[in-house]
């Protein structure tokens, strides 16, 4: 693959790129387009430390020059960051990756590699047959996502080592996931172009993307928080779903109805509402229902924070998917402060960790876990 590379010195320029690539240094501005125009490259990189123009004059016509289809990845300064991921939102410039000002020169020579393609194993295989089940996690707040995407997964991914599970963090408002399991470096957000369309999304291997558990080697987490469009939601549904048996999508609120949930909603395959097990959060949660089955939308059900021997009454035309007890708020927050994992603890919380398997053992048996 040829790539060219706008940086100010040549000798270092190729730290920063994959060992087998073809890369050709432009030292300034004027002698990147130069080049561009007589070698037509396969990919271009520009370091923003390059240019003195505004980023909305120098990066439209970087993109403009490519040849058609050509990637284009930008290494940003980080008073530029923000600006360039604006200025190809709002120019609609596609086939643009933005990397992160905060990586080392290890990470962006990684981060290239995977965009280009020089990853080994780049073209994705699945562990099953057929396609992956994604499942969209929602709550009014403080309904235990977080908790139980920490926590159910791996028991889950246990009980069924020959599944692939992934667990997508959506909630742009609190990434509480991202901050748990260090997602940081492991955000779809830097592969957007490749949402564009849905054969280039189901081309690329999102496990080498996402962060493989310590625990088990079945499953993998990703940050995905973003102000995604709907057809880059559903696109990035559909290659998870190809290269994944169980998708798990922590959306968080499910409040203000932006067009991204509508779509969320109507992309899954499931779509549970965590509720708190009171009264108030019920009634809300049984019109919050009522109103999406209307619109083709079938949600269920987890009832969390549930006490013991506390019965519940939702109503018979909601679907409860299952029930989880309350943990002590002491054990929880200890959990979260030195982000260990309640299911990995030497003793883990018994009623909690029962209703967890029960749950994963009704998946296995593809039906709803309705606990008592």
């Amino acid at each position: 693959m040829k790539i060219i590379v706008c940086y100010p010195m040549k000798s270092l320029a190729k730290t920063y790129m994959p060992e087998t690539s073809e890369v050709l240094v432009a030292e300034t501005p004027v002698e990147f387009f130069r080049y561009v125009q007589l070698y037509q490259p396969d990919a271009a990189v520009l370091f923003s430390e390059m240019f003195s123009s505004p980023v909305w004059e120098w990066l439209p016509r970087a993109k403009e020059a490519l040849p058609e289809g050509t990637p284009l990845i930008v290494v940003p300064l980080y008073r530029d960051e923000a600006l360039i991921g604006r200025v190809t939102e709002e120019i609609g410039l596609t086939g643009v990756y933005a990397l992160s000002a905060k990586l080392s020169q290890e990470e962006i020579r990684d981060q290239i590699s995977h965009i280009l393609g020089f990853v080994k194993g780049i073209q994705p295989t699945r562990a099953g047959e057929g396609k992956g089940v994604v499942y969209s996690l929602m709550s009014y707040g403080s309904s235990g996502i977080t908790t139980f995407c920490i926590n159910y997964p791996l028991v889950l991914a246990r009980q069924n080592p020959e599944k692939r599970i992934a667990v997508l963090d959506m909630n742009e408002a609190k990434p509480d996931l991202t901050r748990f399991f260090k997602l940081q470096k492991h955000q779809l957000a830097l592969f957007r172009p490749d949402f564009l369309d849905m054969s280039t999304a189901k081309k690329r291997n999102w496990r080498k993307v996402c962060k493989q558990s310590v625990h088990v080697p079945n499953l993998y987490y990703a940050h995905a928080a973003n102000k995604w469009r709907s057809s880059e939601i559903a696109n990035m549904m559909a290659a998870f779903r190809d290269q994944f048996d169980f998708v798990y999508v922590d959306w968080g609120y499910c409040f203000p109805e932006s067009e991204a949930l509508q779509h969320m909603l109507y992309s899954a395959d499931r779509n549970l509402l965590f509720v708190r097990a009171d009264p108030f959060s019920i009634e809300n949660a049984r019109e919050w229902i009522r109103v999406w089955s209307q619109r083709g939308v079938t949600c269920e059900v987890l009832l969390s924070h549930m006490d013991k021997g506390e019965p519940f009454r939702i109503g018979e035309d909601i679907s409860v998917y299952g029930v989880v007890p309350r943990i002590s708020e002491g054990r929880l927050m200890q959990s979260h402060r030195s982000s260990s994992v309640l299911v990995e603890e030497f003793f883990p919380p018994k009623p909690y960790m029962l209703s967890l398997k029960q749950i994963a053992e009704a998946e296995y048996y593809e039906k709803s876990a309705v606990l008592s």
